[in-house]
């Protein structure tokens, strides 16, 4: 899961420091922003200039050679910066938002380390939530967002959790985790103007900005296409009826030639086969129509009935491709000097019965979604070649230029597509009169008009094309309900709930001697969780300690009660001893002990949908349920899974069997959805099992953690006992209440109940 990404996000640096971020295009070629350049040279942020041939700047491949930097020089036909209009070369100010340009194509001095690969591209898709990784490439300072609306250049994304979204994180790929994709260039994010929120009142949602793929592709003609996804479906059937028109090697050798060279790719030759000429076009962005492009020039008399099966295969691979690059490249400049047509009205009219249509404000973007749409029935007209007609006729009112162009671009493609040009011609001339019609009707409003007139079916509406941004809106607490209080009446209940926390993320190393890790903060009532910090170096757990004592000192208010520790850890680490970790330094009183000054507990970091349903199902049944023992006899797995399977309503195990086996089962009572978990690390028996139990009997659950607390001050206090139960006692204690929001990426989030 993620791989592509690791393998080609480039961490970009100034004096051994990351500024920005990128990712690998080719073997050697780096895409960034190019305000990320100027501030790893030391420019000012929005220098128009390009750096000379002497400006090197340093990046690191985090995940492939975490410890060697590269030196890299800026392309300079590859320089696009920050700059306020489609054609004006004028620099944006800073803070400005939605300028064009800002994008730098790094060139390494050869291939990158071993290890790496450039990533494959795609165009963003709506409602699909995408990763954005920090300037260190760490997966901890991570932000998740939702593409919202698209507002050329950019899009405008939804912020749904994560880390906060701050300086570094431009330049770096935007992540599509279902589609295993980079769908954009992050860019810039929406900056609250000062004193614009009032004390108390809740944050706004969040606004991230990207540069996506198509204006990545109009803003830079001469990028090489980038890799896409490995294409699956009809690669087949694309060799096959490629073997019916390319009948001889010499038909392949310069088909293979003449498409790796409009693709910026090495030919070949003579090795050149059909696999390594289908295998060139499906790996890259607009590979297949610059196949078909090619095949129709170089396709040998008498193969012109394959020429239709071809193209609904070639459909078939790529379903979401059809012009190439040089297609959409003039297609996109026309666009620019078009605003007579609004953009959603057109998808409405050409898609009338879509279920949904994705939120665009640009011209070019809405003929992206129509390029993905078949025609219809016995529709002749592709939806694409219909969107182009009616922005044009649009065009018309206002003068020849850019109406001629672009009816001169859809006949070209027209061609290639499988369009009739007659029908072609014909459509325009239905639209003409569509639009002549429209203007009788809006004539006529002034003057009485016949009974039942109405306005012409099938007729596009006008409008402005700029760009407009709604305003983000207000949200509650991030995991976006009031924190649920567990043990409703009960006093014990109550009282936990309202207990202010610090809250752990840990992320072990492979030897769990080091950490990385985030931390939030709750204040307690309604107020939401604080992220306070992100830590990606790697560090001892005294300092995790340390940073978990600042932010009690700093970020908690502690009265009347003092707060819970909660440390958040994937299943294979369930057992380390954090409620044992203490810190030296961190107070003039001497070394300080997490265990005994505060509650402690650890929870699980994720649970699978299987694991959830048991949670929900025992931690339902918790003010009624009955304890459990896993001793010696239930050290096989399949043991203890019998024994959690015959209870389903025990929410509290009591773990007491040798050491070696206590990893094994709290990963058993995790999958089975236990809610505590109680043991002690070192000793087992039955005094053990009865000692712990009656910690357990007789109390409410939520009055476990400050009993485990109080159990481990007492072990501290009597320095002469070696033994005594609190010594070695680790409670989980995985709550309903008060989780935060999804802290590193996962696949699927665990929400509350």
């Amino acid at each position: 899961m993620d791989q592509p990404l690791f393998r080609s996000f480039v961490s970009v640096r100034d004096a051994g420091r990351a500024v920005g971020a990128g990712v690998l295009l080719a073997d050697d070629l780096v895409l960034t922003c190019a305000h990320v350049v100027n501030s790893a040279l030391g420019r000012d942020r929005y220098d128009q200039t390009a750096p000379g041939p002497g400006h090197t700047v340093r990046v690191r491949l985090p995940h492939v050679a975490p410890d060697r930097d590269l030196t890299a020089e800026v392309e300079p036909a590859l320089w696009s910066p920050p700059r306020a209009t489609a054609g004006g070369r004028a620099p944006v100010p800073p803070g400005a938002l939605l300028y064009h340009g800002d994008l730098a194509v790094l060139r390494l001095p050869g291939a990158a380390p071993a290890g790496a690969e450039p990533a494959p591209f795609l165009p963003h898709a709506y409602g699909n939530e995408v990763i954005a990784l920090w300037a260190s490439g760490h997966p901890l300072p991570t932000v998740r967002a939702v593409p919202r609306v698209s507002a050329p250049p950019w899009v405008a994304l939804d912020v749904a959790g994560g880390t906060e979204v701050k300086e570094g994180f431009s330049g770096g790929p935007l992540w599509d985790r279902e589609r295993q994709a980079v769908v954009g260039l992050v860019v810039a994010d929406l900056q609250a103007p000062p004193g614009a929120r009032t004390h108390g009142a809740p944050p706004a949602a969040a606004t991230l900005y990207a540069i996506s793929v198509p204006a990545i592709e109009a803003e830079l003609p001469d990028l090489p296409p980038p890799v896409v996804p490995t294409a699956r479906r009809g690669v087949q059937q694309l060799l096959a009826v490629l073997e019916t028109i390319l009948t001889t090697p010499d038909a392949v050798r310069g088909c293979e030639e003449l498409l790796a060279s409009r693709l910026r790719r090495p030919s070949l030759g003579p090795g050149a086969d059909l696999d390594r000429l289908v295998g060139l076009a499906v790996g890259v962005r607009r590979g297949v129509p610059e196949l078909l492009q090619a095949v129709r020039e170089l396709m040998p008399p008498g193969s012109g009935p394959q020429w239709e099966r071809l193209r609904r295969v070639a459909r078939a691979v790529s379903p979401g491709e059809a012009l190439t690059h040089g297609q959409r490249r003039g297609l996109t400049g026309l666009l620019a000097h078009c605003g007579r047509t609004d953009p959603r009205e057109l998808l409405n009219a050409v898609l009338p019965h879509a279920i949904e249509l994705p939120a665009v404000t640009g011209l070019a973007d809405a003929l992206d979604v129509l390029e993905g749409f078949e025609a219809q029935g016995a529709q002749p007209m592709p939806p694409l070649l219909q969107g182009v007609v009616r922005i044009g006729v649009d065009e018309d009112e206002a003068g020849p230029y850019p109406a001629e162009d672009l009816a001169a671009w859809a006949e070209r493609a027209a061609a290639r597509l499988g369009v009739d040009v007659a029908a072609l011609r014909q459509y325009a001339a239905d639209m003409r009169g569509y639009r002549a019609e429209r203007a009788r009707y809006a004539a006529a409003e002034h003057h009485p008009a016949p009974h039942g007139a109405r306005p012409p079916a099938g007729w596009a509406g006008t409008g402005s094309a700029g760009v407009g941004m709604a305003q983000a809106g207000t949200a509650p607490s991030p995991n976006g309900a009031r924190p649920h209080r567990h043990g409703h009446g009960h006093p014990g209940g109550a009282r936990l709930s309202k207990v202010p926390r610090v809250q752990v993320e840990l992320l072990p190393t492979a030897t769990g001697r080091h950490y990385t890790y985030q931390v939030w903060a709750w204040s307690g009532g309604d107020a939401p969780h604080h992220l306070v910090l992100a830590r990606d170096a790697e560090v001892t757990s005294e300092q995790v300690v340390d940073d978990i004592h600042r932010v009690l000192v700093d970020e908690i208010r502690e009265d009347p009660e003092p707060a819970l520790v909660e440390f958040f850890l994937p299943a294979a680490w369930l057992g380390l001893p954090v409620d044992r970790w203490e810190s030296f330094d961190s107070d003039e009183d001497g070394p300080f002990g997490l265990g005994f000054t505060r509650r402690v507990v650890i929870r699980t970091a994720r649970r699978s949908r299987e694991s959830y349903a048991g949670w929900k199902r025992r931690t339902a049944a918790l003010d009624t349920a009955r304890s459990l023992v896993l001793d010696h006899d239930c050290t096989d797995r399949k043991v203890a899974r019998a024994r959690l399977e015959m209870q389903p309503e025990v929410g509290t195990v009591i773990v007491c069997c040798e050491p070696r086996h206590h990893g094994a089962l709290l990963r058993q009572c995790v999958q089975a959805g236990v809610h505590t978990i109680l043991w002690h690390r070192a000793e087992h028996g039955e005094n053990i099992a009865a000692d712990l139990l009656e910690l357990v009997e007789g109390g409410h659950h939520t009055q476990l953690p400050e009993t485990v607390r109080l159990e481990r001050a007492k072990a501290v206090a009597e320095v002469a006992s070696t033994n005594h139960r609190g010594r070695e006692l680790s409670l989980m204690y995985d709550a309903p209440d008060h989780r935060p929001p999804q802290l590193a990426p996962d696949a699927w989030v665990l929400t509350q109940p």
